[in-house]
């Protein structure tokens, strides 16, 4: 993991993340949109090499909090929040976009993915397994 990360479980077992301020909406996404998931982490894996590969052009991913677009360019991270409301059921969202590198997004990912299963493989042993 890199040093810059910090990845631990809150009193209530929530996964949480803190890394550099500049990094606060890529963290607010691991925490808000993957969350314990590795079936997340992995179609997101699945993204990223489509674009890597040359497979597709762009991907989106829209989770709870956030809209994911991948591109031979790098990842945006825009938060997925209704400025205004135009018609029923139509929005406009927040400008508000965080611009990462694909090989950087894979690594931080990577990271979580590597943190989430840790912690499934420690839950998955029995008391008497401890010792």
């Amino acid at each position: 993991m890199s040093r810059n990360h910090n990845f631990f479980f809150d009193k209530d077992g929530t996964p949480r993340a803190r890394g550099p301020v500049a990094e606060k909406t890529l963290m607010n996404f691991l925490e808000q949109d993957v969350q314990g998931s590795d079936h997340i982490c992995r179609d997101l894996m699945d993204d990223l090499t489509a674009i890597e590969d040359e497979t597709d052009e762009s991907r989106e991913f829209i989770g709870n909090a956030h809209c994911i677009t991948f591109s031979p360019t790098g990842v945006s991270i825009a938060i997925n929040e209704p400025a205004e409301v135009l018609t029923e059921g139509e929005h406009t969202h927040s400008e508000t976009t965080y611009q990462v590198g694909l090989k950087h997004f894979r690594e931080i990912l990577e990271d979580w993915e590597a943190f989430i299963l840790d912690d499934q493989i420690d839950n998955s042993l029995g008391e008497d397994e401890y010792t």
